[in-house]
């Protein structure tokens, strides 16, 4: 059996690395200095989250073709990038770098557990004394209000020069609330998340209680207006969970009915919110 890195292990100072990684998720970007670009977010066998990107524009045909969400590939020849900020949308703090020199070779699918890195919401709210709040965490709680703002200003959107035009998008805001905890403000859905928000809320919302699982969001600046916002291209929701109606946290607010145990039994188990960590396993 080969001899592959953790992500945890894998350093600027060895450029002959092997890993095996699962590609969670991919995503375009568009920089005002740098123009297009691509990202991916890779998961290892521990659950150790990295980003990883497509150093030279004319790669990224070919890790578009080899590089596709949900499947695990084996990658050599990359380079390896500390991220000196504290801006950064992993809690490592390193950065894969995908260059003309990377070989990815297909691989036999693994079982991985990510770990849920679940925030209390007096943490958000406490967000100045905090120092671990610059990358993306997760969140759960059930949908109190949501507001359909439509098209709002967006500033993260990158500026062409020779286009004045305002930057708008479409956005959702909506207010999470925990069993013990009011959420005091809400939370922004931009872009292509925001309508996918909205088409699950047009269906589900109101006929009963919505159960919300928030991955990798950030927490915004305190002077913000709201206190967590979606990450482009790495954010993602869930509504009510599979395994949520036993967490004992939940208990009370559920409105819907217990289901049976037998029909429990044969569902595969997603989400483990006893452990903290979220089953990724390929179906």
């Amino acid at each position: 059996m080969a001899n592959f890195k953790k992500l945890d292990d894998v350093s600027p100072n060895k450029d002959d690395s092997s890993v095996l990684v699962r590609v969670s998720k991919m995503w375009d970007t568009l920089e005002a200095d740098q123009g297009e670009g691509l990202s991916f977010l890779f998961v290892d066998n521990q659950g150790t989250k990295m980003q990883a990107f497509v150093e030279q524009a004319n790669q990224m045909n070919r890790f578009k073709r080899c590089l596709h969400e949900g499947e695990c590939k084996i990658l050599t020849g990359f380079s390896v990038i500390m991220v000196d900020t504290e801006f950064r949308l992993t809690e490592a703090r390193k950065k894969i770098a995908l260059t003309s020199n990377t070989e990815v070779t297909p691989a036999a699918d693994f079982d991985v557990f990510v770990h849920l890195d679940i925030l209390p919401y007096e943490y958000v709210l406490d967000y100045s004394s905090n120092v671990q709040s610059s990358f993306t965490r997760d969140f759960l709680g059930f949908i109190y209000e949501v507001k359909i703002t439509k098209l709002t200003e967006d500033d993260s959107i990158p500026r062409n020069t020779l286009n004045d035009a305002p930057k708008i998008t479409n956005s959702i805001d909506f207010t999470l609330q925990d069993n013990e905890y009011w959420g005091s403000n809400t939370l922004p859905c931009k872009g292509a998340l925001a309508a996918k928000f909205l088409r699950f809320w047009l269906y589900y919302g109101k006929t009963e209680t919505i159960v919300c699982l928030l991955t990798d969001w950030r927490i915004l600046g305190i002077d913000d207006p709201v206190h967590v916002g979606s990450e482009e291209g790495i954010s993602t929701f869930e509504f009510n969970p599979i395994g949520i109606d036993e967490v004992d946290y939940f208990t009370d607010i559920m409105c819907s009915s217990d289901q049976d145990s037998e029909e429990v039994e044969e569902q595969e188990m997603e989400f483990d919110y006893f452990n903290g960590c979220k089953s990724d396993n390929k179906k």
